[in-house]
């Protein structure tokens, strides 16, 4: 009997082989030169230039437009770090156990007090 050729499960030969380029790894950063680039001729073909487009948004930031300002404002300076308020509650209610000088327990009743008016004595009758 002849012995069957067993096939590759598809896990021999699935890495890089040298001088094959199969799109793997990391793209690379010649598209996203491309994309600014593009963006570049686009502002270039509406406004003029970069600085035409700048004063735009600026120009409608001071007429109101907040969105415009916060555009401007985050574009130069950043944007602003989001400040979270952290609140700690400090106060703990936990009973304090002094072992070091024990309490003893009274078990003995209390005398009732009586009302001067009433008689509790059922004998004297």
């Amino acid at each position: 009997m002849e012995e069957e050729k067993k096939k590759p499960d598809g896990r021999k030969n699935n890495g890089a082989v040298k001088g094959i380029s199969r799109g793997q790894g990391r793209p690379r950063k010649i598209n996203d030169k491309d994309t600014n680039r593009l963006t570049l001729a686009a502002l270039k073909k509406v406004f003029g230039s970069e600085d035409k487009m700048w004063q735009e948004v600026a120009k409608l930031a001071k007429g109101g437009s907040s969105k415009h300002w916060d555009y401007l404002m985050n574009y130069r300076y950043g944007k602003p770090k989001e400040m979270q308020q952290i609140d700690v509650n400090t106060k703990v209610n936990i009973p304090v156990i002094d072992f070091m000088q024990p309490k003893t327990i009274d078990i003995t009743p209390k005398p009732e007090k009586l009302d001067e008016g009433v008689n509790t004595d059922k004998n004297e009758e």
